[in-house]
């Protein structure tokens, strides 16, 4: 039997190449009194990781097409992305070491200029932690502290998970056993609810794009699907989502920023 940790490793770090995706339409940003500063911090499913075009550092795997950048454009806002892959709520405030270096404190990119700030971090976390969410939660709770601490006029966004693969898997499609299909959609709800129960305690806005994914994962049909599988057929880190997905994402973000400004 597979490990989980060896599970989640596979799941959350193994490796393709990218492609072009289309560009955001932009728009004006007409908040009153806003800067139109924009904040991204978080993990790989923020990143974007092998949707190209991947930026600098390369370790980070982050796409110049993940679903902060196109958020941006349609806003009109100035992106600060600190987004990278495999990061923990740990790299929030301490170098993340990556191929060929080490990232930056995440929120180094916060200052009390900013007008916009989405958080998309705890999986890893919660997978390294042994699947415990009471080991995240007051971590998270945290951090989200602390940003309300750096930026205190900022409207601060948690993003939810995309679903990555449906209850039972798809066995052979995407080569996982139920059981371990089953751990990591359990571990994707999961990690919501502890998301969304550190928005609601901090008064940040929960952005669930959870249910819009449903039946979207990496068991749908490679042309309408939003996540990838083990063996990604889109660009894409596997069980990630492609463009697709990070094109929704950032309409679900757009929609969440234009209702609370």
């Amino acid at each position: 039997m597979i490990k989980r940790s060896i599970l989640w490793t596979a799941v959350l770090v193994a490796t393709v190449l990218g492609m072009p995706v289309a560009a955001a339409q932009p728009s004006v940003w007409s908040a009153a009194g806003s800067s139109g500063v924009y904040v991204a911090l978080g993990e790989s499913g923020a990143a974007g990781p092998f949707i190209p075009t991947q930026l600098k550092p390369f370790g980070c795997f982050r796409s110049d097409r993940n679903y902060a950048h196109l958020t941006a454009a349609a806003l009109g806002l100035t992106l600060r992305d600190a987004t990278c892959s495999g990061a923990k709520i740990i790299n929030m405030y301490q170098p993340q070491e990556i191929p060929g270096g080490a990232d930056t404190p995440q929120l180094d990119a916060l200052t009390a200029d900013a007008s916009i700030v989405s958080v998309d971090i705890g999986i890893n976390d919660y997978v390294n932690d042994s699947e415990s969410s009471a080991a995240v939660a007051p971590v998270l709770d945290a951090l989200l502290t602390d940003i309300h601490d750096r930026a205190p006029a900022a409207k601060v966004f948690v993003m939810g998970k995309l679903e990555r693969i449906r209850a039972g898997g798809c066995f052979p499609q995407v080569p996982l056993p139920p059981a371990q299909a089953d751990l990591v959609h359990n571990g994707v709800l999961a990690v919501n609810e502890l998301a969304r129960a550190a928005a609601a305690a901090h008064d940040a806005v929960f952005v669930d794009v959870y249910p819009a994914s449903v039946g979207l994962d990496a068991c749908a049909p490679e042309d309408i699907r939003w996540s990838e599988g083990l063996f990604p057929e889109q660009p894409a880190q596997p069980m990630h989502a492609n463009a697709r997905g990070h094109q929704h994402e950032a309409e679900m973000l757009e929609a969440a920023i234009r209702a609370n400004s």
